[in-house]
């Protein structure tokens, strides 16, 4: 078996997942679904007709369109949900999905997965949606379209883990604005918008998926070939920024020059994933 057919070991040749059983062939990235009271389902929310058809090494579960998709990736991380499975709200008027991981590394190499993340949902826009529209990123885990923040992506640990130690698991959620819903004009802020705002037609929220999961594999493949090395300039060339001089170390912190002088910005503590300690 290669490399390429083991999508779940990334970072330089380090695992990044459980490997794959005759039982469960797809764990690689994954993602879970709602094991506790059924949420009911929210009638004023349009909902995919089909659903979205995956890699083989993924597997597809999808929520009620109402779910709240970042407490439902923990829950099911934390309930041992094994890695290759993808989450996945069919709503219309959101993108929404989350991807469980079980890493091998300490939480300070394995939140390197954000970067991962960003870049596979990047690449899956430019796939959907029309050429000359600019999908950019805010660090440390902003998507902007055409200079307005469309979503998020964002990693989820289990409680009390510190730097140095390896998470049980982690999730990667997702969530972008296909369109404006039923928010009200005078309420919306300017510096928001949605796919469809910014010209990019009806967007199919299960099509966009298919091609997240497709670049999260291609990514996870040059992690696990290459390391770090490949996705930081490809992240660098999508960040958006007016001021200072900035750049990503190994590590995946934040380098930003001012008048000659270099100041590091943490990934983990921007990501706000630790639990503040005591005292």
């Amino acid at each position: 078996m290669t490399p390429r057919d083991r999508p779940w070991e990334a970072g330089g040749g380090r695992r990044y997942g459980a490997a794959p059983t005759a039982d469960h062939p797809w764990q690689s990235l994954p993602i879970r679904v709602y094991h506790g009271v059924p949420l009911l389902p929210d009638t004023n929310v349009m909902t995919q007709r089909s659903d979205p058809k995956l890699p083989s090494q993924c597997r597809l579960l999808k929520t009620q369109p109402d779910a709240e998709m970042r407490a439902v990736a923990r829950r099911h991380a934390a309930g041992g949900e094994p890695p290759g499975t993808i989450l996945w709200s069919p709503r219309t008027d959101r993108f929404q999905a989350a991807m469980i991981l079980a890493p091998e590394e300490p939480l300070r190499v394995a939140a390197l997965a954000v970067y991962l993340g960003m870049l596979a949902i990047g690449d899956a826009l430019g796939s959907t949606i029309p050429a000359g529209i600019d999908v950019t990123f805010i660090w440390p885990n902003r998507i902007n379209l055409n200079g307005g923040m469309l979503g998020a992506v964002v990693l989820e640990v289990p409680p009390m883990t510190s730097q140095e130690a390896t998470p049980e698991w982690l999730a990667l959620s997702f969530d972008l604005a296909i369109t404006d819903g039923a928010a009200a004009a005078d309420t919306k802020d300017a510096a928001v918008t949605t796919l469809e705002e910014e010209g990019c037609g009806a967007v199919d929220s299960g099509e966009l998926l298919e091609a997240l999961a497709r670049h999260a594999l291609t990514w996870s493949n040059r992690w696990h070939d290459d390391g770090f090395a490949p996705l930081r300039p490809a992240w660098i060339r999508r960040l958006e920024t007016d001021r200072d001089a900035v750049d990503l170390d190994e590590a995946g912190n934040l380098l930003v020059t001012r008048d000659g002088e270099t100041r590091t910005v943490g990934l983990i503590d921007a990501l706000g994933i630790l639990e503040p300690e005591d005292g």
